[in-house]
Parts: structure tokens; C-alpha cells; sequence
């Protein structure tokens, strides 16, 4: 893919774009968050967990950038009471323990309203035609790898 040459004021504007587009999702989670009676953290944990599977609470505080420690084991403890996830041994080694999604429930209920989201982004982006998905696609890959590239150089620095 070739580089085309863009002006400063382009830059500037897809930019703002894309933090209100960040902003947004925050709120949005934020919003999803209340509607479901837990905060934005648990959502960021049961997203982790219907994307990446079960994992251990350690691999759920990787994946969400939470500590390995009392805040994990808080979030799993809110989700677990709410419904949201089950505890239970792995199956090769009895020591760990694994956090596991309920799909059913609450989450089910969570995920509809979640779902909508996606919905309004189909009708967005179901009127260009499949070389524009395309790019958008690679476009908002090499966006997120440029993101968790520069949340990866802070968290060093920190």
C-alpha cells in the first residue's frame, strides 16, 4: 500500500475523529455498565473474557491491564456475585483457578445490549462496498497495534 501525502489539517481531523470515537466508547461502556448494576472495569473483564475465553485471574488482569492482585480478585468476586462469571479448577492443574464466562443470564442480557452497538455498526459500514471494509479494517488493525504499542511503552515507563 502506497503512502498519500496528507495535509495537516486532514491529520488534525481524523484524529479529533478518532478520540471523540474513543471518548465515545468509554461513555458508551460507562452506559452499558450502569444499565447492567456494575462499573466499567467489570465490562472491560467480561469483554476480555467472551473474546479471549476462560483464563486464569492473573491472564484477566493481563489482558485488561488491572493488577495481579486485590483488584483481579475484586472484579471477579463482583462478577461472580452478580452472575456474571463462575470459578472453577483447571482440569490439568487442581492449583489454578479458572474464570469462566456465563453466557446465559446476565451476560446474556448484557451481550443484547452490547449487540446493539454492533447492529449500528453494520448499518454504518454496510453501505461501502468490500474494498472500503477492507481498508477500514486494515485501517482500524494498524490503529489498535499503534495504541496498545504506545500503552505498552507507558506501562514501561511507569
Amino acid at each position: 500500500m502506497s503512502a498519500v501525502s496528507m495535509s495537516q489539517d486532514d491529520v488534525r481531523a481524523l484524529y479529533e475523529e478518532l478520540r471523540v470515537g474513543a471518548s465515545l466508547a468509554v461513555r458508551f461502556h460507562a452506559a452499558l455498565a450502569a444499565h447492567a448494576g456494575v462499573n466499567i472495569t467489570d465490562v472491560t473483564c467480561l469483554g476480555a473474557l467472551d473474546k479471549n475465553g476462560p483464563m486464569t485471574p492473573g491472564e484477566l488482569a493481563d489482558h485488561t491491564g488491572l493488577s495481579r492482585g486485590g483488584a483481579i480478585t475484586a472484579v471477579v468476586d463482583r462478577l461472580e456475585r452478580a452472575g456474571f462469571v463462575q470459578r472453577r479448577r483447571d482440569s490439568r492443574d487442581r492449583r489454578k483457578v479458572i474464570v469462566e464466562l456465563l453466557r446465559d443470564g446476565a451476560y446474556a442480557r448484557l451481550a443484547e445490549t452490547f449487540d446493539s452497538l454492533g447492529h449500528a455498526y453494520a448499518d454504518v459500514i454496510g453501505g461501502h462496498t468490500k474494498e472500503e471494509r477492507d481498508l477500514l479494517l486494515e485501517f482500524n488493525r494498524r490503529v489498535n497495534t499503534r495504541l496498545q504499542e504506545r500503552i505498552s511503552e507507558l506501562q514501561e515507563r511507569a
